[in-house]
């Protein structure tokens, strides 16, 4: 059983060992893996599910990771850590910050507030950082008190408490009328909430390599030491209490679904050794920059996700002679005002473009790597929402640092800005929100 933690970034390449066996090389986009473990990664690159595929084949023995990030963990326990490309410098530890620091953000996990514990973690893998952040849910539980609830028991002994089964005790033998069947309430620990964080402590104590994690979740397995394991995950979280009195165990309920029933909403399918969950890059930076937008944003303006929805056109024909809607529309953020009149249209981009891009005979290529297929969608936008200004956002780096802007139609104004993942700021975005 492979131990390995490796990590790579997004379009990075992995190849298959000769060695049988799996090499960390100083490079944060090319690794090496052994071939048991190389051959089920390449079950994923072959999938017919083009949509959610996270690696392709660049040759036989190499495959490259796509646009997503997050941890794999195969049968032999190989961690593979993808990591978001944020830069062209070789940092992981960089990216690791910048994706856990999103994740916070937009996975809607109740991530515990840093601790000196938690800056201690800053260059773990990711997979030691959830269980950390699952591990201190687990510790406000046991800090606020386990719940316990009464449980209906049924006993045969010689003495009488609760009460009496009458129909059971009046068929009892002569020779045994000493003996009482009885029904009796218990206050007990077992219950459903308690049965899956008793059994996910017990996953994640054999996932973790990291001592201080492992320490923790022994330590929060004493307090469960009365409680059972689940014996059917399903039903114990089909009956999970929604109580008032419940209320401070629900930040710790879709770990218990990440580590127990791997149903976190971007979580690989295939039952794996260990923590495996995979997003696409582009959805995390178009949600992330929208959460962090709405912050900075006056009341009076609302600022939506992919709404409102407009179709590109009509399809007439004897039956809809008035046309009916076709190709939906669906803009990453609008910006509208509370009549829900649309007012600026913003579109995100994860991808690292370069705003002194030159073609090879030396000349400045005014595109900067802007595809032209998101000029045509920015500009369908702008004329069927009927805006002034339609806003590009790529992520800010060493080679984007100034937005610029494009002429799109007469009084259709294309601004393309960097969003800095560093300090959270795009540029003069409070200027252009008090034009409103």
């Amino acid at each position: 059983m492979s131990n390995e933690s490796l990590f790579i970034r997004e379009w990075g390449e992995i190849h298959k060992s000769e060695k049988n066996n799996q090499d960390k090389i100083d490079n944060i986009d090319k690794i090496e893996l052994n071939s048991n473990a190389f051959k089920e990664l390449e079950k994923f690159a072959e999938s017919d599910n083009k949509e959610n595929r996270f690696l392709k084949f660049k040759k036989s023995d190499v495959l490259k990771v796509q646009n997503f990030v997050g941890v794999i963990t195969t049968k032999d326990g190989t961690q593979i850590e993808i990591l978001p490309k944020i830069s062209e410098e070789n940092d992981a530890d960089k990216s690791r910050e910048t994706l856990t620091k999103m994740l916070k953000v937009v996975h809607k996990l109740p991530f515990i507030q840093t601790t000196e514990a938690d800056l201690q973690l800053k260059n773990q893998p990711l997979p030691e950082v959830l269980i950390a952040w699952f591990l201190g849910c687990v510790d406000k539980i046991i800090k606020q008190g386990i719940r316990r609830d009464y449980l209906r028991i049924e006993g045969y002994e010689k003495f009488l408490k609760g009460q009496l089964q009458t129909h059971k005790q009046l068929n009892e033998p002569p020779h045994k009328q000493h003996l009482f069947h009885i029904e009796y309430d218990v206050l007990s620990p077992n219950r459903p909430e308690n049965r899956l964080i008793h059994s996910a402590l017990l996953q994640v104590l054999k996932w973790s390599k990291y001592f201080d994690n492992q320490k923790r979740a022994k330590h929060f397995l004493n307090f469960l030491a009365d409680v059972p394991i689940s014996q059917n995950i399903k039903n114990d979280f089909d009956t999970w209490s929604n109580g008032r009195d419940m209320n401070y165990y629900k930040d710790v309920l879709p770990w218990l679904k990440l580590i127990l029933n791997q149903q976190s909403p971007f979580t690989l399918k295939d039952k794996n050794a260990g923590i495996s969950f995979l997003l696409p890059m582009e959805v995390l930076f178009e949600r992330y920059v929208a959460k962090i937008l709405a912050k900075d944003l006056p009341s009076e303006w609302i600022l939506s996700e992919q709404k409102p929805q407009k179709s590109l056109a009509c399809f007439t024909n004897e039956e809809n002679p008035k046309g009916k809607g076709v190709f939906k529309m669906k803009p990453d953020i609008v910006i509208s005002d509370k009549l829900k009149e649309t007012i600026y249209i913003l579109d995100t981009k994860w991808k690292l473009i370069d705003e002194k891009q030159t073609y090879e005979s030396g000349n400045i290529d005014h595109k900067k790597g802007i595809q032209q297929s998101d000029m045509y969608q920015l500009f369908a936008y702008g004329k069927k929402y009927d805006v002034p200004k339609v806003i590009l956002i790529y992520p800010q780096w060493a080679k984007f640092e100034n937005e610029f802007s494009f002429k799109l139609d007469e009084g259709l104004d294309l601004c393309v800005k960097p969003f800095a993942l560093d300090n959270d700021k795009m540029t003069n975005f409070k200027a252009l929100i008090t034009t409103l």
